[in-house]
């Protein structure tokens, strides 16, 4: 896939993305990069990491690579500051890391687990977006994204960690556009849901695919386009809300 520019509107800007290394972060990382963004890019995987990066500053672009576990708030806030230090500051952050779902209902739902989705889909966009206010705050086009799910919106009635922490986020991020849209900190989420990555493993895809009314599932750059749109100047009067990119899953119920 190609990083060359295909127009200039997020040009200037800087943008932290995590859960960068493949999937939908990979896809994100692609597209605000063929706009003209520069990038910090972190995951855990360091090897796809480096791919990704690799990538984009093959193209021309810039790409800097991170890794961190976002669940530990020293390690995010460390995440924050080099991201500042290699690109100048922060515009644009996207939240993006996520964690496989557990398929288990209340009586099988494991402790540990439940808190592992809150750490990655509630405390870690916390703790990033606290230590990246002052950056935020300096930017005159600031923007948060949170890259949530369809059933942030709508529980499917398995997996309690995976919806109920989805629907944390979503509070999380309500509660955020309210405070900063005053300063002009616009803070919105993509609600995808089936998307070709590893979240869709081979043993769910029919089931996944039965429920897109469309009749298929997305592209990763189909959802990295949203982000796209609501990073750039496109976005710049939408704050608070919620972008469903699910084939009208959500039209006729999942």
């Amino acid at each position: 896939m190609s990083t060359a520019p295909m127009n200039t509107d997020l040009a200037g800007r800087r943008a932290l993305i995590t859960g960068a290394a493949r999937g939908m972060g990979r896809a994100h990382a692609l597209a605000l990069a063929a706009r003209g963004a520069q990038l910090a890019l972190a995951d855990l995987d360091v090897a796809e990491l480096a791919d990704t990066a690799g990538e984009i500053t093959a193209a021309g672009g810039t790409a800097v690579p991170f890794t961190a576990d976002i669940t530990d708030r020293d390690q995010a806030e460390k995440l924050v500051a080099g991201a500042v230090a290699a690109l100048g500051g922060i515009d644009i952050l996207v939240h993006n890391a996520g964690l496989i779902h557990s398929m288990t209902g209340l009586a099988d739902t494991d402790d540990a687990d439940f808190a592992r989705l809150l750490a990655v889909n509630v405390w870690a966009p916390l703790h990033l977006t606290r230590a990246a206010l002052p950056e935020l705050r300096r930017s005159a086009n600031a923007r948060v994204v949170f890259v949530n799910s369809q059933w942030g919106q709508v529980p499917d009635g398995h997996s309690y960690g995976y919806m109920v922490s989805k629907a944390a986020q979503l509070g999380l991020m309500k509660t955020l556009a309210q405070e900063f849209a005053g300063e002009r900190i616009l803070v919105n989420a993509v609600a995808p849901g089936a998307v070709a990555t590893r979240m869709v493993p081979d043993g769910n895809y029919e089931a996944e695919l039965a429920a897109v009314p469309i009749g298929r599932i997305a592209q990763p750059s189909e959802i990295a386009d949203v982000v796209a749109f609501l990073a750039a100047d496109t976005g710049a009067f939408i704050t608070g809300q919620t972008i469903p990119v699910n084939g009208g899953a959500l039209v006729v119920g999942i």
